[in-house]
């Protein structure tokens, strides 16, 4: 009863839906991505629905930062996987230990492209 008085306040799904480039993004879309536009009234139902970026993950960022419990994100270390035979063993270790992102700039970069 409550999906049919949905369905008749809304209008077709038509007008809400649109494929590809002329969905208004910055980037642009991949012709097999749905965005919803920003003036749909789905995304005026009291934030129920959440609009879809168009930004795909970029998995390789993705695989290499973690966002960590207080919202920090956690990145490793280069240095460590070859030629560590005339680094000394502290530096060595070190290398081993996580680092956060410290500047706001990238951080936010990183986000982005991690859709965090």
């Amino acid at each position: 009863m409550f999906g049919a008085m949905l369905r008749s306040a809304l209008p077709p799904l038509g007008s809400i839906f649109v494929r590809g480039p002329s969905c208004g993004s910055r980037n642009g879309c991949a012709w097999s991505v749905m965005c919803f536009r920003t003036e749909s009234p789905l995304s005026l139902m009291g934030g129920a629905l959440r609009e879809k970026s168009c930004l795909k993950t970029n998995k390789s960022a993705a695989k290499r930062f973690i966002v960590r419990g207080n919202g920090r994100i956690k990145r490793g270390k280069g240095g460590r996987s070859h030629n560590t035979g005339h680094k000394g063993r502290k530096r060595v270790n070190q290398l081993a230990a996580s680092a956060p992102i410290t500047e706001k700039a990238i951080e936010e970069r990183m986000r982005r492209l991690i859709r965090a």
